[in-house]
């Protein structure tokens, strides 16, 4: 059984497959859901464009809960802006 933060991750992942399919390219070595490997060119009109880059990311097992904790810090920054 898959545990809640293996979940989240999968979510996340088909997320980004399916919204950003020609901006990254993830793989996972050795078929390990917490660790990404995230490919993507340098933005058009930039120093950058054309060059090719990689991000290469762990996550923990708190990852669901930071993930919860920086979604509600945003929250009350937005909240604390709009009053």
């Amino acid at each position: 059984m898959q545990s809640r933060m293996a979940k989240r991750l999968q979510k996340d992942l088909e997320q980004m497959q399916k919204s950003y399919t020609d901006q990254f390219n993830v793989r996972m070595p050795n078929n390990d859901i917490k660790h990404w490997i995230v490919a993507f060119e340098g933005a058009k009109g930039t120093l950058y464009q054309g060059e090719k880059f990689e991000l290469q990311f762990k996550f923990s097992n708190d990852y669901v809960e930071i993930l919860i904790l920086i979604q509600l810090f945003f929250s009350l920054k937005l909240a604390n802006r709009i009053s």
